[in-house]
């Protein structure tokens, strides 16, 4: 189910989906298409739009890593998760949720509100 900014794309590309070619309509089998033929190279497509968004080192593969990480830090259900990004096993998802530096500060900062709000006893000594 898509949402948001990605079904207002995907609207865009349905009704852009007929072209003029030799003076007849057509529908073009492709989402994105230039006059019903492919865009192009992919790969020099992606380097371009990363360039101009400042990030030329993004891999497009990033983006499903990105896309598990957020849904597990949002609260969604892992199983859920891993149906949205394809993973089939729990080890090939695991390899996705990228642990970062303000995970495990956020991890010590958790433990030490709880462990404060735990009752002290004294020892006797």
């Amino acid at each position: 189910m898509l949402e948001g900014d990605l079904v207002e794309l995907i609207d865009r590309r349905w009704e852009a989906r007929l072209f003029e070619k030799d003076g007849n309509v057509r529908v073009a089998a492709l989402v994105f298409h230039r006059n019903g033929e492919p865009v192009g190279d992919f790969r020099k497509a992606w380097a371009t739009a990363c360039q101009a968004a400042g990030v030329p080192d993004k891999l497009f593969h990033d983006l499903r890593r990105t896309a598990a990480r957020n849904m597990v830090r949002a609260g969604v259900p892992e199983r859920v998760a891993m149906a949205v990004t394809g993973h089939i096993t729990r080890s090939m998802f695991d390899r996705y949720k990228i642990v970062s530096e303000d995970d495990l500060r956020m991890a010590t900062q958790k433990t030490t509100m709880y462990v404060d709000t735990l009752p002290t006893k004294r020892v006797p000594g």
